[in-house]
């Protein structure tokens, strides 16, 4: 029998030996955990590495892509006010839908992308909402004309005329749940309803803010129940036939019910096959008092009332057709340069009111010629930026270089004009080259 002493001696050695192993098994651990560590970073790195380039690869492409697209949407808007034939105004209203309908799928890539890595933000500013609606009808009135579809709007008394919001965006969802509607509807009406929810407003709303409801109702083919979970899934459609038939991307509805969210709102349908689809969405927004509506813009003659002298900085030929027509038709006579040093060399020779920038141009870009006109002690004309580079990060890199605004392409013609009275009614001596 073994004495108490060997006992404890043994039981001692056990201990030592379980230790030692405990010791080894949580060494080894540690090594593996820092190696795990040590590939999570490197995966980590990798997939930052991945967003970046992608974010590039989008930014490039949407500046190629986006300058032809100019093009095309301003070229075919002036040939549109020409004297055509009936059959010759049907081409270019052709060309005029394929190119909006292209430009819409360049932004929901551009939109989904940023989107992803959580840097879409919203710009509150005024927005009259009638007039927001109204400009989406517009936009799909022709073709519901041609296809004998009502399509129309109902706002309640009650809704406020003007709200704070992101206008840009309120605009992006109603044009994508609208040009759904229109998608699968072939016959009867779709009709656009702005209402004030009568159910309560969310506990965590800001004071003053009141909840706007949107319905966009249609009669067109309609959605089994089962596949509703499916729409707002990203690159889905409620079935693979619908693809076939109808086309898209599957991005509508998935960016609709995010800009929605960030709108401080929900989104959803209700729709019966055969009988049509309800799709409704509501907002959270500060109403604001009616002002004096802004001078009507349609008619771009504006060098009388603000004599600018304009520089133009565009190297495509095409858009410097495009944008030399606007400019002259609205009274102007600019000069033009093709590249940032052709415009250090017009400064250098006259003073200029305003320069309308592009960003990416060959030898110097608008962002370096930009810097170094505002390193100089001359006199300094307003920039514009005028560019196909169309994110959030863009307008941010334009403005911190010294530009003053920021117009994206394609060019709108009503923002330009807004731009050039905005800027106009700010310059006080004009100068003459």
């Amino acid at each position: 029998m073994l004495s108490l002493t060997v006992k404890i001696t043994v039981l001692a050695c056990l201990l030592s030996f379980c230790l030692a192993f405990c010791l080894i098994i949580i060494s080894r651990l540690k090594k593996k955990a820092r190696q795990l560590q040590l590939l999570a970073d490197q995966q980590t790195r990798l997939a930052e590495e991945a967003i970046r380039t992608k974010s590039r690869f989008l930014a490039n492409m949407s500046h190629e892509i986006r300058t032809p697209m100019n093009g095309i949407t301003g070229m075919s808007s002036l040939l549109s006010q020409t004297s055509l034939t009936r059959e010759q105004f049907g081409y270019v209203d052709v060309i005029r839908s394929c190119s909006d309908t292209l430009l819409t799928v360049i932004n929901n890539i551009l939109d989904f992308s940023t989107m992803e890595s959580g840097k879409i933000i919203l710009e509150e500013k005024e927005t009259d909402l009638r007039r927001c609606v109204d400009e989406v009808l517009e936009v799909f009135m022709g073709r519901a004309v041609n296809a004998g579809i009502l399509l129309h709007c109902q706002v309640q008394e009650d809704v406020p005329a003007r709200i704070l919001t992101d206008n840009t965006r309120l605009r992006q969802v109603l044009l994508n749940l609208v040009g759904n509607a229109m998608k699968f509807t072939e016959q009867g009406e779709i009709c656009i309803r702005l209402f004030l929810p009568s159910w309560p407003l969310p506990p965590d709303t800001p004071p003053g803010h009141v909840q706007i409801g949107f319905e966009i109702k249609d009669t067109g083919i309609g959605i089994e129940p089962d596949q509703f979970s499916h729409l707002f899934q990203s690159f889905a459609q409620a079935d693979s036939s619908i693809s076939r038939k109808y086309g898209g991307t599957g991005l509508g509805l998935p960016i609709s019910e995010r800009l929605v969210q960030l709108m401080n709102g929900h989104i959803a349908i209700d729709s019966t096959p055969g009988v049509g689809s309800t799709f409704t969405f509501t907002i959270l927004a500060h109403p604001v008092e009616i002002r004096t509506l802004p001078e009507n813009v349609s008619i771009p003659v504006l060098a009388n009332k603000y004599p600018l002298c304009i520089l133009l900085a565009e190297d495509n030929p095409i858009n410097q057709q495009l944008a030399l027509i606007i400019l002259t038709k609205m009274g102007y006579n600019p000069m033009v340069a093709v590249n940032g040093k052709e415009v250090l060399n017009h400064l250098e020779k006259a003073p200029f009111d305003l320069i309308l920038m592009d960003i990416q141009m060959p030898e110097m870009d608008g962002l370096e010629a930009t810097r170094l006109i505002r390193q100089g002690d001359g006199h300094q004309p307003v920039i514009i930026a005028m560019t196909a580079n169309a994110t959030r990060q863009d307008r941010d890199d334009c403005l911190a270089e010294g530009m003053n605004d920021y117009i994206s392409k394609p060019v709108d013609l009503d923002q330009l004009v807004i731009m050039l009275k905005k800027w106009g009614h700010l310059i006080n001596t004009p100068h003459k080259v």
